[in-house]
């Protein structure tokens, strides 16, 4: 049986993983492009000084969805539940899904996750539903073969 209070924890490393890898980026990134007054400025340094621009905010952007997706994690009780709904591990047709937000596949345990968010398409298909239950998804049937 799958520990969940250990899987946030779990979850929980791998956003603040995230956070420091993004904010090191970030960081680097701004470091090493800096505009440098003194230098002449052609017009390719002021179309890379503003592609840097996008990019360090894209960055910027990506440290602070990883600090959201923490806060969701500290927020979502990791309960025993028996119905599809935040915090939940939903096992579908042999694949394991923690209802939180969009995670790309992760291991914990000798098994692969991978999280959805309560806002995908999917979700909405799955909500409230119960181990056993079936539903229709892209026009495939599936069967929720446990909820935890």
């Amino acid at each position: 049986m799958i520990n969940k209070q250990k899987l946030k924890e779990h979850l929980i490393s791998l956003e603040d993983d995230s956070i420091k890898s993004s904010e090191e980026q970030y960081q680097g990134f701004l470091d090493g492009n800096r505009l440098k007054y003194d230098e002449v400025r052609s017009p390719d340094d002021q179309a890379r000084h503003k592609t840097n621009v996008d990019l360090t905010v894209k960055l910027g952007d990506l440290v602070h969805e990883h600090q959201q997706h923490r806060k969701i994690l500290e927020n979502i009780p990791f309960e025993p539940t028996e119905v599809v709904k935040p915090g939940a591990i939903v096992s579908v047709n042999g694949r394991c899904f923690v209802i939180a937000f969009y995670k790309s596949p992760f291991e914990f345990e000798g098994r692969e996750f991978m999280g959805i968010s309560t806002n995908a398409p999917l979700y909405q298909c799955l909500e409230g539903k119960e181990a056993g239950d079936e539903f229709t998804f892209n026009n495939k049937d599936y069967l929720i073969e446990s909820v935890i």
